[in-house]
């Protein structure tokens, strides 16, 4: 039971890492702090596999773990000093689940992490991007960089369509004026 589960949670989730893994970096910013992010993206979507239905929309139910992870470290205010190499994420990652349960032996061959950032994405954009409050910057990578509807942006943020509009729209404006010097 528990390696069919491992092999459904392998079949369908993992081919979206390198989505979550690049919006986690532009969420955060920082490579470290997205590794980090990720990981527990990735713990918690396996504890909590039993209450993905089969048929739905996986990329979007992970993304709305990215967003309740991502939110929950900021309210807690808690940035750990040392984050995992992807090495090091790998074997951990074993480790915890092992702790949960799940039997580690084969994790690793199963599917390899190797994060891919968008090629061209620029600093300046990345950084244009931080000074973004949570709520804009997550709209805004979910809308332009993701390809996410408004109703799935709606959803993954648990807000009405109206207000993922709003958020957008004002995230655009504020971009285009931070990046107004590179249209020259």
């Amino acid at each position: 039971m528990e390696d069919d589960k491992r092999s459904k949670f392998e079949d369908t989730v993992i081919p979206y890492f390198n989505a979550i893994y690049n919006s986690a970096y532009r969420m955060t910013g920082e490579r470290g702090n997205a590794e980090d992010l990720v990981q527990d993206v990735f713990l918690s979507a396996y504890k909590s596999f039993h209450q993905f239905i089969e048929g739905t929309n996986c990329k979007a139910w992970l993304y709305k773990i990215l967003r309740n992870t991502f939110i929950n470290r900021i309210k807690k205010e808690k940035r750990e000093a040392g984050y995992l190499s992807f090495e090091e994420f790998d074997e951990s990652i074993g480790l915890r689940l092992k702790a949960e349960g799940f039997s580690s032996s084969g994790f690793s061959s199963a599917f390899s992490l190797h994060p891919e950032i968008n090629e061209g994405f620029d600093e300046t954009i990345q950084k244009a991007l931080n000074k973004l409050s949570e709520e804009f910057r997550m709209a805004i990578i979910l809308c332009d960089i993701e390809g996410f509807s408004y109703q799935e942006i709606s959803e993954v943020l648990e807000c009405p369509v109206g207000t993922v509009r709003s958020r957008i729209n004002r995230a655009r404006r504020f971009l285009a004026e931070e990046l107004k010097d590179l249209r020259a």
